[in-house]
């Protein structure tokens, strides 16, 4: 048996061993070979050179194994490889960006949307702010399609899910379309899926924005405004020639027939002499009663050890901040 079958058998047995891993280079190979051939010429090839090479395989193989790590400089483990983003799209949410308005002509009328086909929105340009709620009409170009469920993913993780909306008739070039309204609680790129038996249809990317909307605050100052400087049952207390200040600190829009307004309120007497006033954060219910909205209720903090407590009942962490910096 010549020295590259001792080698190879050699090598096969380290395979079944710790050894295993091991590669076994050429220049260890010729290593080995060169110590055979001085064993063989000493005292014989046959007597030896099995023992010589065992010995000199194993060395070779044990100076060539990695020394162990102490646990301290261990390799850091790898992060795990992310999931595939809502509707099976790898897609960075760092890499979301909202889409932009786009301005359509179907058979002689003009309407404007975002989004591509199937799927398309069209909404108020203004766009969305923060819990507020915004009508939004649905374009779809599918076949077949009965109902349809509308799902919201924010770019840092958060999932809402809009609910089920039942698919009507053709509007402008699209075969089907559904109206909703939509409030999203954090400012941010959000993206809108629709889905079709749990299968996604198509989706568009939104911008919801800080603040209030031109909207809201055009609907809800004159109307807390009024309020302030009419008002007998809750503020009879304060002067009957009242001028009042307003600032508008936020507004909870859930939907079409409510609003949650936050403002800080000075009401002052137009009279120098009356010294009677206040100037606090204040909460207003408006409510629709079929005709128009009106404030159903209104709510200002506790005095004294109270006030830091009915302040937190009272406003949002965002409404808040701006409490404590205005204070």
């Amino acid at each position: 048996m010549d020295e590259n079958r001792w080698l190879a058998n050699l090598k096969d047995r380290a395979d079944q061993t710790a050894f295993r891993d091991v590669r076994f280079t050429e220049a260890m190979k010729d290593q080995v070979r060169t110590r055979i051939s001085r064993e063989a010429r000493r005292s014989g090839w046959k007597r030896l050179a099995m023992p010589a090479t065992v010995l000199v395989l194993g060395f070779l193989i044990w100076t060539a194994l990695p020394l162990p790590q102490p646990a301290e400089h261990a390799a850091h483990p790898q992060p795990p490889v992310p999931e595939l983003l809502p509707g099976g799209q790898l897609l960075a949410p760092d890499l979301w960006k909202p889409m932009p308005l786009i301005s359509a002509t179907y058979e002689q009328q003009s309407f404007s949307y975002v989004g591509e086909k199937p799927v398309r929105a069209m909404t108020d340009p203004d766009g969305l702010y923060e819990g507020q709620t915004q009508r939004f009409i649905w374009l779809l170009n599918a076949s077949e399609l009965s109902r349809v469920e509308l799902v919201a993913y924010s770019s840092a993780g958060k999932r809402i899910e809009l609910g089920s909306y039942q698919v009507m008739g053709p509007l402008h070039d699209a075969s089907g379309h559904f109206p909703s309204g939509i409030a999203l609680p954090d400012p941010g790129v959000w993206k809108l899926q629709v889905l079709s038996q749990g299968k996604q249809l198509g989706h568009v990317f939104v911008e919801v924005k800080k603040g209030i909307s031109p909207a809201n605050r055009e609907l809800v100052e004159p109307i807390v405004r009024s309020y302030l400087e009419t008002e007998e049952t809750k503020l009879g207390w304060l002067p009957n020639d009242r001028e009042v200040s307003l600032e508008l600190l936020g507004v909870e829009a859930p939907n079409a027939e409510r609003r949650v307004v936050y403002a800080w309120v000075k009401v002052l007497s137009k009279n120098p002499a009356h010294s009677s006033g206040v100037s606090a954060p204040m909460v207003f219910y408006l409510a629709y009663d079929g005709q128009t909205y009106r404030v159903q209720d209104m709510q200002m903090p506790e005095d004294g050890s109270r006030y830091n407590s009915s302040l937190q009942k009272l406003f949002p962490p965002n409404v808040l901040e701006q409490i404590r910096y205005r204070e």
